[in-house]
């Protein structure tokens, strides 16, 4: 089972590798890969500390240290999310089923206002969700 916070729900089908820490990258396309070759693959969805965070080098006692507006900023995106894609916090989904979710519910224009303060937004808004993602979980 992988843990992923709420808000990496959006994150994860837009993600490229440029840009980030070059070991946050390395897992993120790890855990990527992983979804795309293992659809079926349990996800729990969380709020705080998940999978993705453990590689993140602003992470220190499972908690981000950048400073304390960006941790709640962080939980506050996470709330969002779960409340605009109606889950509870520690269910349990089916990769493809909560990806299709958030890629169904979440296009351009949701994503501006659910990440409006992200940094990662242009990025996301230039590159999209990845075909090859959306694909891989849409044929198993």
């Amino acid at each position: 089972m992988i843990k992923i916070r709420a808000h990496h729900l959006l994150c994860i089908p837009r993600f490229y590798s440029g840009g980030y820490d070059k070991t946050f990258a390395g897992n993120m396309k790890k855990i990527c890969l992983h979804i795309r070759k293992n659809p079926n693959t349990k996800i729990k969805v969380v709020k705080k500390y998940d999978d993705l965070c453990e590689k993140c080098p602003h992470l220190y006692n499972k908690k981000c240290i950048l400073s304390p507006e960006i941790q709640k900023w962080v939980v506050a995106e996470d709330n969002k999310v779960f409340k605009y894609l109606k889950l509870k916090e520690n269910s349990i989904h089916k990769a493809k089923d909560i990806f299709n979710l958030s890629m169904e519910k979440v296009n351009q224009k949701t994503i501006k206002n659910i990440c409006r303060k992200c940094i990662w937004l242009n990025n996301c808004l230039k590159v999209g969700i990845n075909k090859s993602f959306k694909k891989d979980l849409s044929k198993k």
